[in-house]
């Protein structure tokens, strides 16, 4: 992905604690003292994804290393939800948090706002500050509001995980009506090779969508997957998930990959439904 030119780029604004994108009628807000939680995408003021009310622990856009199998059921606190160091350069806030004690990783997490194309940009690196060489890969964890549509160009690989009967193939791309109902699980969830690099989720006329870099099967780290969607039992809350490949970093070594981020309301005439092409050309043209 080309870097921004720095021209191009709003500058943060810090209050109370967050800082604050702005790009015309959109907004990112973060707060460092949670993890560097992305605590609001919103459009004219209503945000998309979800907040602490919807759950007290999981809610938001965070970040975490995968796989999942390294660090259990509890992500490492510094990298999920103790303070990270600030600071505002270039017209990015750069957020770094400490290092997880029980892996080693140091995270930085670069954002800013993109002028001509309306996105944000999310730089994630991943450093081993461990004494070893550790694998790992890049996962960004994004809540948002149940009662939306998922999809995504389909991948290679055959989806898995307990709910991969409820999404659907339909002309090369994959679709998830979430339900606004209790789930079998206590977590709910499949995985997924995808393509073209990108993701996306519709709700009441919003699209929300992340651009990423694509990566093949089996690239993904052991157990995971390019994209992973998740819902918990009460059907309260959806993870759209993807992530980058799993790569060896020797000790001091570090990762870096970016995602871009799109929010719109959509176009008269398109409408949010499962299988549309022409809601999938939309996405296509955007993330050009």
């Amino acid at each position: 992905m080309p870097n921004q030119n720095t021209d191009d780029r709003v500058t943060p604004e810090q209050k109370n604690g967050l800082y604050r994108i702005q790009l015309a009628n959109l907004a990112l807000e973060i707060n460092p003292e949670t993890g560097g939680l992305i605590t609001a995408l919103t459009i004219d003021g209503a945000n998309f994804l979800t907040g602490k009310d919807v759950h007290p622990d999981f809610w938001g856009s965070t970040f975490w290393p995968s796989p999942q199998s390294d660090w259990g059921n509890t992500p490492p606190p510094e990298l999920d939800h103790q303070p990270y160091a600030v600071s505002v350069d270039n017209n990015r806030v750069t957020l770094v948090s400490q290092k997880a004690a029980t892996l080693g990783d140091v995270v930085t997490k670069e954002i800013s706002g993109n002028e001509p194309n309306r996105s944000f940009t999310i730089r994630y690196t991943i450093t081993n500050g461990s004494d070893q060489p550790r694998r790992v890969a890049p996962w960004e964890v994004t809540r948002v509001h149940p009662g939306g549509l998922t999809f995504y160009p389909s991948g290679s690989d055959n989806r898995w995980g307990n709910i991969a009967g409820l999404a659907e193939d339909l002309e090369g791309i994959t679709w998830f009506q979430h339900q606004k109902t209790a789930y079998p699980s206590l977590h709910n969830k499949f995985f997924a090779d995808g393509s073209e690099g990108w993701l996306a989720q519709v709700k009441d006329g919003i699209l929300f969508v992340k651009k990423f870099p694509e990566i093949t099967a089996n690239e993904a780290a052991p157990s995971e997957a390019e994209i992973e969607i998740y819902t918990n039992q009460a059907g309260t809350y959806v993870e759209i998930e993807q992530q980058g490949r799993w790569q060896e970093l020797q000790p001091g070594a570090s990762l870096t990959w970016e995602v871009s981020w799109f929010l719109r309301r959509l176009p008269d005439g398109i409408k949010p439904d499962l299988g549309s092409q022409d809601l999938v050309s939309y996405v296509r043209k955007l993330v050009e």
